[in-house]
């Protein structure tokens, strides 16, 4: 046989280097409203009247707020974007125009008033709802122009409605982009080269998770524009996969953020375009930041758990010697966190976590968590009203990469404390700064260095028994997502301890959700895709089950304390479970803060001997916290027991789910049923 002789292949064709970014800058010292848009001697000046036509806005206003004049009213900020635009290439290359000392702040509201918040919002005086110091939020001598726009009512937590908001505002963006774009040279005050981050030392890789389930919590990537809307691709449209990005694709506003529903812990535009992990990474010499994956919080626990394994491929892919893993917000995502840092981790590259917990901990985890980085500023650690507290700033970035540099270099961090504690946050700067100080300001490897996010897992109760046939039982059901007959008192957007009793003779067009985090387009089409009332009433009637209690229960479960809920609401609801004299309780839960306060529930009417059962599309949620039964959908948050209208699917996965009341026979017993939704 002949031996095959591979030859080099030549051709002709250029090799180039990585492309390099310019960046010029244009200061703006004055903002005003006129009869058009031009850029002139530093002076931006707007034209009032925006005549916008965007399906389901109804309108946009315009206006400019000075300097030191914050101390006015505002609807909830839906963004913050920089005023940048490109002269010459496409995003991460090529000559972007950054006027400084102005942002865009776009704020949102329905046409009945109602803020395009979820979990909590900004409205209020503006002063008092914005970080001075989060690097998302405009600077104390930013001029700001507000761009509020206002969409039909009913859309607020549907995918179509906030994302039209962002359209709309994109439009007056762009004219003052074409301002910006047509200003002459002389109006550059500086200028500056960007270079992809090279050198020598250890390879590492961000991957940078954002929010993108539905309803607000979208984001695009790769617009025409700098932090712009035209022309870019939902992560939602690309299936939440995790796309790679190179650094300056990054730095030159490559992501659009529509995710500021949880002010405090969520991130905007201008928080992507200067993120402080980007820029740490990418200017330390020890290291060589390779690229940014950006990646997505799919709907589905199935695909959070597929996503997270093409995470870890591509990372192992590009041969990286360390990795940080980042996200923003709080609940279900936590989810994605964990498993992708776990499929990066097992394979032994070093992996540091970013992330927002305090006192309300983690969501989900697992044994891969052992160095992670806090960011939390509230001092009670709790989300708040205020845009930015909670995010990323350079502080943070600085002890990830000296947890990160401690890892590569051979020395394990610390394990993290048994719960919340602000004070070692303080104490890992100070040992990051003093190593530091031996390695030219550089973070480095940090003796001592604790992990700063407790990761637990509950075992589960033990189970009650049923003490009749589940063709005599009487049963209830509990809801964690908000659920509440229509005028009814509405729950707060999170956080609301408080529970709502539900008829049992509610009918469909009279229940309604208030929590969110996932798109509410299946409940507000059918509400037994979260809560089957209808499907429970009619397997009372076909003799499946004996009865339906007369009264059943909710709460509005995201974004909880579980102390809280533990002592102020669990107890409530279990003594008014047993003045109802119920046999068993079914749970539902929606988001994933949602089903951890449903299961905290769960385990107390179990432990006042009362059977319980959680329908979860989230099971390892479910599973962490301690449920002593599961019944596991492949179902979107928003719809546990299926499809809007598919009565038959619903009254399986309900079936299901009463069968698991007599045939679990040890604790924590998941039954995974075999229906699948969106999939």
């Amino acid at each position: 046989m002949t031996a095959t002789v591979r030859l080099p292949v030549h051709c002709d064709c250029e090799v180039l280097p990585p492309p390099a970014l310019v960046q010029e800058f244009v200061p703006v010292r004055e903002v005003v409203l006129g009869e058009r848009t031009e850029l002139r001697d530093g002076t931006l000046t707007i034209a009032r009247h925006a005549d916008i036509a965007v399906p389901l806005v109804t309108s946009v206003v315009v206006d400019v707020i000075a300097p030191g004049e914050r101390d006015v009213r505002t609807d909830t900020v839906l963004d913050v974007v920089p005023l940048a635009v490109k002269t010459e290439g496409g995003i991460g290359e090529g000559v972007t125009r950054l006027a400084t000392d102005v942002v865009l702040v776009v704020t949102g509201v329905d046409a009945d008033g109602t803020q395009l918040g979820e979990a909590g919002n900004s409205a209020g005086v503006l002063s008092e709802r914005m970080a001075d110091a989060a690097l998302g939020t405009p600077d104390p001598g930013d001029w700001i122009i507000r761009i509020a726009v206002t969409i039909e009512a009913g859309h607020r937590m549907e995918r179509p409605g906030p994302a039209a908001a962002h359209r709309a505002a994109d439009v007056v963006a762009d004219r003052l982009r074409r301002a910006l774009h047509d200003a002459p040279p002389s109006a550059v005050t500086d200028r500056r080269t960007v270079e992809e981050p090279s050198g020598p030392g250890p390879r590492v890789a961000l991957v940078k998770l954002v929010m993108g389930q539905g309803a607000m919590h979208e984001n695009l990537v790769f617009p025409a524009e700098p932090g712009g809307v035209r022309g870019a691709v939902s992560l939602i449209d690309l299936g939440n996969l995790p796309q790679q990005l190179r650094v300056n694709e990054v730095r030159d506003g490559a992501l659009h953020s529509l995710c500021c529903v949880g002010p405090s812990s969520k991130e905007t535009t201008l928080h992507y375009y200067r993120d402080p992990l980007v820029a740490a990474l990418a200017d330390d010499a020890d290291l060589r930041l390779t690229g940014v994956v950006v990646v997505g919080s799919p709907a589905q626990e199935a695909d959070k758990r597929f996503v997270a394994r093409r995470v870890g491929a591509m990372v192992a892919a590009a041969g990286v010697d360390g990795v940080v893993v980042a996200t923003e917000g709080f609940g279900n995502n936590h989810v994605d966190f964990a498993a992708e840092i776990e499929e990066i981790a097992k394979y032994g590259t070093p992996t540091v976590g970013v992330c927002w917990s305090a006192a309300r901990g983690l969501v989900s985890g697992n044994e891969y968590m052992y160095a992670l980085v806090e960011v939390n500023k509230a001092a009670a650690g709790q989300e708040s009203d205020v845009l930015g507290e909670n995010t990323a700033d350079a502080l943070d970035a600085r002890r990830a990469t000296a947890m990160l540099k401690t890892l590569l270099f051979g020395t394990d961090t610390l394990p993290a404390p048994r719960s919340w504690d602000q004070e070692l946050l303080h104490g890992n700067q100070k040992l990051v700064e003093e190593a530091a100080a031996d390695n030219n300001g550089r973070p480095t490897l940090t003796a001592g260095i604790r992990s700063e996010v407790p990761v637990s897992a509950t075992a589960p109760t033990p189970l009650a028994t049923l003490g009749r046939p589940l063709s005599t039982a009487v049963v209830a059901l509990v809801s964690s997502a908000g659920a509440h007959t229509v005028g009814d008192e509405p729950f707060r957007p999170y956080a609301d301890y408080t529970l709502r009793e539900i008829p049992a003779t509610t009918t469909d067009d009279h229940l309604t959700f208030a929590s969110g985090s996932y798109d509410n387009s299946d409940v507000n089409a059918d509400p037994n895709c979260l809560f089957p009332l209808a499907r429970l009433r009619e397997l009372a009637e076909d003799g499946v089950l004996g009865g339906v209690s007369p009264t059943h229960f909710a709460m509005q479960g995201g974004g909880t304390e579980i102390d809280l809920v533990k002592n102020r609401t669990g107890p409530e609801l279990v003594r008014r479970l047993r003045e109802s004299e119920v046999d068993a309780v079914v749970l539902v839960g929606a988001c994933g803060s949602c089903h951890r306060s449903a299961v905290v529930l769960q385990r107390l009417v179990e432990q006042a001997g009362i059977p319980t059962v959680i329908i979860a599309s989230l099971p390892a949620v479910a599973a962490q916290l301690g449920a002593p039964r599961i019944a596991a959908t492949d179902t979107p948050m928003g719809a546990a027991l299926g499809a809007p209208h598919d009565t038959a699917q619903q009254r399986r996965v309900l079936t299901a789910a009463l069968d698991l009341l007599v045939n679990a026979t040890e604790a924590g017993a998941v039954e995974h049923v075999p229906e699948r939704y969106r999939s």
